[in-house]
C-alpha cells in the first residue's frame, strides 16, 4: 500500500524527476478562429460530429444543444424531464455505433442515445449489472461498450482496504461487466470522513482513458509515465516524464473547493422515483465565498501537487493522449501530448482561463468564463 501522500517536501527540494529526453514540441493555441455567441452556464460535455457541428451539454441550464460554428446557430436537442426524449443534468457525450452519440443523463441515472438526426431515440439504465452502483463512463469503443471505474466501496470488502480501483468495461448487449486493469485510486481522508469532498484533493492518483479499439491507456502518478494496453493484452510502457512538484497553497485549496462544488451533485433533490440517484446541482447557498472558504478549511488536502491534474485525459482522433500538466494558479493551461509509444512529443498551451472541453478532427474546443460567470465556447484550429 502506498502512503497517502506520495509526494513530500523532499521532492520539492530535489532536482526535477524523470529521465532526460528530447524536448517536446511546443503547440501554442493563441486565439480562437471562432467563438459561439451563445451564453452557457456550465459546459459539461462536447462531441464533434462528422459535418463539423458539435453537440454540447450545459449542465446547469439542463440543455443539450446542437451548435454550428459556421452560422453561430445553437439549437436545443430534447428537453428536461424523466420521460422519453428527456434528460436531467446532462453530462458527458461519447461516440456510439451507427454515427450516434451516447449522452450520460446523470439526473435520471440512465444513458440516452442521440441518433444521427440529432434526436433522442432511446435510453437505458446506467445501473451496473454486477452491483448496486451507477456507471459513469468516460469512454466507449466501436462496439458500443462502456468504460468506467468501479467505485471502491462497491468492489467488495477486501478491495476497499487497498489503494487500487478497477477500470471496467460494460457490454450493453450481454450485460456483462469485465474488469480490465487496476489504478492507484483516490486517497480516502483520515478516518474515512471528509466534510464535503469524499477524497483528499491533490493526493497523487493514476489517470486513464480508453480508445475506440478497446485499448486502455493509464497515466501513472508515482513517476509520471504512460502505459498503453491493447485489446490483445500487449503493454507498451513509456519513459518517465520530467516534472517539478509544487506545494499546495491556500489559494489552491479554495480554488479546488469552488471548482468541486460547482461541478458536484447533491442527492435527494432530483426527479423523484423516476431517477434512482435523485441528483441535482449543488444549490447556490452552498457555493458562496463564505461557504467555500469554510468547506476548504474543514477538508484535508495533500501537501504537494501531483505531476498532472485530475482533469480527464483525452485521446485525439489520431490516437494521441493529452494530459493536463499541474501548474501554479494563474498559469496558462498546458497539456502534455504522448504518442503510441508513451513518449512525450508535444505540449499544447491554451490561453489563460481556458478549459479544454473537446478534441475534434481539425479543431480543439475550449470554454472560457467571464466575470459574470457566463461561459462561451471557442474553437481553435489544430
Amino acid at each position: 500500500m502506498r502512503p497517502a501522500y506520495a509526494l513530500s517536501l523532499a521532492v520539492l527540494l530535489s532536482p526535477p524527476v524523470g529521465a532526460a529526453a528530447q524536448a517536446p514540441r511546443p503547440l501554442p493555441f493563441q486565439r480562437p478562429d471562432k467563438t459561439l455567441p451563445h451564453e452557457f452556464s456550465q459546459i459539461r460535455g462536447l462531441r464533434e460530429l462528422r459535418d463539423g457541428r458539435v453537440l454540447v451539454t450545459d449542465r446547469l441550464e439542463e440543455q443539450v444543444f446542437l451548435a454550428d460554428f459556421t452560422t453561430g446557430r445553437v439549437t436545443p436537442v430534447g428537453r428536461v424531464g424523466a420521460g422519453p426524449g428527456e434528460y436531467h443534468l446532462p453530462g458527458t457525450l461519447l461516440p456510439w455505433p451507427g454515427d450516434s452519440t451516447l449522452l450520460v443523463d446523470e439526473g435520471n441515472a440512465r444513458f440516452a442515445i442521440i441518433g444521427p438526426d440529432n434526436a433522442i431515440r432511446r435510453s437505458f439504465s446506467s445501473q451496473a449489472a454486477d452491483g448496486p452502483y451507477t456507471m459513469w463512463p468516460r469512454a466507449t469503443d466501436a462496439l458500443g461498450r462502456l468504460y468506467f471505474v468501479i467505485p471502491r466501496w462497491a468492489a467488495g470488502p477486501t478491495v476497499r482496504t487497498t489503494d487500487s480501483v478497477a477500470i471496467a468495461r460494460f457490454d450493453p448487449t450481454t450485460r456483462r461487466v469485465e474488469r480490465l486493469a487496476l489504478l492507484y485510486g483516490s486517497t480516502e481522508p483520515p478516518g474515512g470522513v471528509q466534510h464535503g469532498i469524499p477524497y483528499v484533493p491533490f493526493a497523487p492518483e493514476d489517470a486513464w482513458q480508453a480508445g475506440p479499439n478497446g485499448q486502455i491507456v493509464i497515466v501513472r502518478s508515482a513517476d509520471y509515465h504512460v502505459e498503453w494496453r491493447s485489446a490483445n493484452g500487449r503493454v507498451v510502457v513509456g519513459p518517465r516524464v520530467t516534472y517539478r512538484a509544487l506545494p499546495v497553497t491556500q489559494a489552491d485549496k479554495v480554488t479546488y473547493t469552488r471548482t468541486f462544488m460547482e461541478h458536484a451533485s447533491i442527492g435527494g433533490r432530483g426527479s423523484g422515483g423516476t431517477a434512482p440517484t435523485g441528483l441535482s446541482a449543488v444549490p447556490e447557498a452552498m457555493r458562496t465565498d463564505e461557504a467555500i472558504a469554510s468547506l476548504a478549511a474543514r477538508n484535508t488536502f495533500a501537501p504537494m501537487r501531483p505531476p498532472f491534474t485530475d482533469e480527464v485525459p483525452r485521446l485525439s482522433p489520431e490516437g494521441a493522449l493529452w494530459v493536463e500538466r499541474s501548474l501554479p494558479l494563474g498559469s496558462s493551461p498546458q497539456w502534455d501530448i504522448f504518442d503510441a509509444s508513451g513518449r512525450l512529443v508535444a505540449q499544447a498551451t491554451l490561453p489563460e482561463g481556458r478549459r479544454l472541453v473537446g478534441l475534434g478532427n481539425h479543431a480543439l474546443y475550449a470554454a472560457t468564463r467571464d466575470e459574470s460567470g457566463i461561459e462561451h465556447l471557442e474553437r481553435y484550429a489544430r
